[in-house]
């Protein structure tokens, strides 16, 4: 364990995290709930789900290009994908959009799940008394009820989204967080699953920001380019740091 790198982690005031990807699986749970919508659509018009799926990649990638910059709701966003799908197959007037929503909600409730060690993470810099800052990209009313179905609305002091800002975490939306809650870039540390989205920005600022990926091993030698693989590590080390410093 590195003596250096718990001190490192101990001595930052506020921890800061992405949400979708980096504290829970979104990308399972959302593919999992379209896939229930997809099969809903197939049972009422006989549309292959395969031709249902490439379509609605294709409208995700054109859609999510803004980063949920415009200020609308998780339903408006969803509503519009889907009209959109339904017309690209031609069958509109048999599917009723707002059942489609419906059916995408719940099964994404059934679907959420936290990465491992996540919920202990928090609750250990909680009762530590760091700030725990959510900074994600989507709609805010989403973000929101995620973070209060996995239940960690509790451990969490600010929530920030994409869509309250209006602004993209590559668009100067850090910078507005540091303003906005009056924090030193050096008091802060963030932590994130993309290195374009989340780490080259907030490093950009002298945010320490540490790249969340589960398939490399961590690399915790390097101030300056840390990288770690599981929740239980950082943990660890925060802890680390304070029996280190209860025995001194």
């Amino acid at each position: 364990m590195s003596p250096q790198i718990s001190a490192h982690f101990h001595n930052k005031k506020w921890f800061s995290f992405d949400l979708d990807d980096t504290l829970h699986e979104f990308r399972a749970a959302s593919g999992q709930a379209s896939a229930a919508v997809f099969e809903r659509i197939y049972a009422l018009t006989g549309t292959t789900i395969s031709a249902l799926e490439a379509t609605y990649a294709d409208i995700l990638r054109a859609s999510t290009t803004n980063a949920f910059t415009d200020g609308r709701s998780s339903a408006e966003y969803r509503r519009e994908r889907f009209s959109r799908l339904l017309k690209a197959h031609g069958v509109a007037e048999l599917v009723d959009v707002e059942s489609l929503l419906d059916t995408y909600q719940s099964s994404l409730k059934g679907y959420l799940k936290l990465k491992p060690d996540a919920r202990s993470l928090l609750r250990t810099l909680h009762g530590q008394g760091k700030k725990i800052l959510v900074v994600t990209e989507g709609p805010q009313d989403a973000q929101l009820w995620t973070l209060q179905e996995l239940g960690l609305m509790p451990l969490v002091d600010v929530l920030v989204t994409t869509n309250e800002m209006r602004r993209s975490k590559v668009d100067g939306l850090f910078q507005a967080v540091l303003e906005k809650y009056a924090i030193p870039a050096p008091d802060m540390v963030y932590f994130g699953d993309s290195l374009a989205r989340d780490i080259v920005p907030a490093r950009e600022l002298g945010i320490s920001a540490v790249l969340f990926d589960e398939r490399q091993e961590a690399r915790l030698d390097d101030l300056g380019d840390l990288r770690v693989d599981s929740w239980g590590k950082v943990e660890e080390l925060v802890v680390h740091h304070c029996t280190d410093q209860d025995i001194l």
